[in-house]
C-alpha cells in the first residue's frame, strides 16, 4: 500500500509538470492574469518598501488584476482535473458535454450548503461554538471532494451514497494529503519571492515576479493534479477509457 501511495504521488508530481507542454493554455489561465498583475505592482512601486508593500496592497489599480488571479488559479486547477481525468479518452478535455453533471452538482450544492450552519448559529451559539459547527460540517463533506473531482472527469460511477463508504473517506484524506503536500512549499515560496523583492534591484524584481509567475501556475497544476490523483481508486478499474484507469505513461 505504501509502493502504491509513493507511486501515486510520483503520478502527482510528473504530470503537474507534464501539463504545462501538454496543455499549455491549463496553466496559462493562471499564469497570464498573475504576470499582468505583477507588471502592475512593479510599475506602483509596490517592491520599494516594505512600507510601500504594505501601503499600496490594497490599490484598486492591483486588485482589479487580483480577482481574475484567483478565478484563473480555481480555474486552473479544474482545468488540470478535466484534463487528466479525459486524457485517456477521445473526448477534448475543454468538451464539458460528458461531465457528470448530477453527481457534480451535489457536491457543489453540499459544499456551500455546509457552512450555512455555522453562520445561522453563530448568533445564538457565539462564534467559538459556531466554529465547532462548522468545523463538523467540513468533516462531513469530506467524501464529496472526490465526488466533484471524478464527476469533472465524467465518471458518473460514484454516486453519492458510495462516496460516503469507506473507500470514499479513504480516497478525500488521500486528496487532501497530496493537496497539502505539493501546495504548503510552494505557497511558502509564492510568499518569499515578494518578500525577496522587497528594496531589490529592478532586475531582480523584474526576474522573481517572472519566476513567481511560473510558481503560482505550478502550484494550481499541482492542487489540481494532487485533486485528481487522489481522488481516483488505488486500484483502478478495469479498462483503458475508465476515469479510474492509470495515467498513460
Amino acid at each position: 500500500m505504501v509502493r502504491q501511495l509513493l507511486a501515486r504521488f510520483g503520478s502527482v508530481l510528473r504530470d503537474g509538470f507534464r501539463i504545462w507542454w501538454l496543455a499549455p493554455l491549463v496553466p496559462a489561465l493562471v499564469a497570464v492574469p498573475e504576470a499582468i498583475q505583477h507588471v502592475v505592482e512593479i510599475r506602483i512601486g509596490m517592491f520599494e518598501s516594505r512600507e510601500a508593500f504594505n501601503l499600496l496592497a490594497g490599490d484598486p489599480r492591483r486588485m482589479a488584476w487580483g480577482y481574475p488571479k484567483v478565478a484563473g488559479v480555481l480555474l486552473a486547477i479544474l482545468a488540470t482535473v478535466r484534463f487528466l481525468g479525459t486524457r485517456n479518452r477521445k473526448d477534448a478535455w475543454w468538451d464539458l458535454r460528458d461531465v457528470a453533471w448530477k453527481n457534480l452538482l451535489y457536491a457543489v450544492v453540499l459544499i456551500a450548503a455546509s457552512i450555512v450552519p455555522g453562520l445561522l448559529l453563530e448568533g445564538s451559539m457565539g462564534a467559538d461554538a459556531a466554529e465547532w459547527v462548522h468545523r463538523a460540517f467540513s468533516l462531513a463533506i469530506l467524501p464529496l471532494l472526490p465526488l466533484m473531482v471524478l464527476a469533472l472527469a465524467g465518471d458518473s460511477k460514484l454516486s453519492l451514497r458510495r462516496a460516503y463508504r469507506l473507500p470514499g473517506w479513504v480516497a478525500s484524506l488521500r486528496l487532501l494529503v497530496f493537496v497539502a503536500i505539493v501546495w504548503v512549499p510552494l505557497q511558502r515560496w509564492h510568499g518569499l519571492n515578494h518578500t525577496w523583492a522587497l528594496g531589490a534591484p529592478d532586475v531582480a524584481v523584474w526576474a522573481l515576479m517572472t519566476l513567481d509567475v511560473i510558481v503560482v501556475g505550478v502550484l494550481a497544476t499541482m492542487a489540481g493534479s494532487a485533486m485528481w490523483h487522489g481522488a481516483r481508486p488505488v486500484v483502478p478499474d478495469a479498462g483503458a477509457n475508465s476515469p479510474h484507469a492509470p495515467a498513460a505513461a
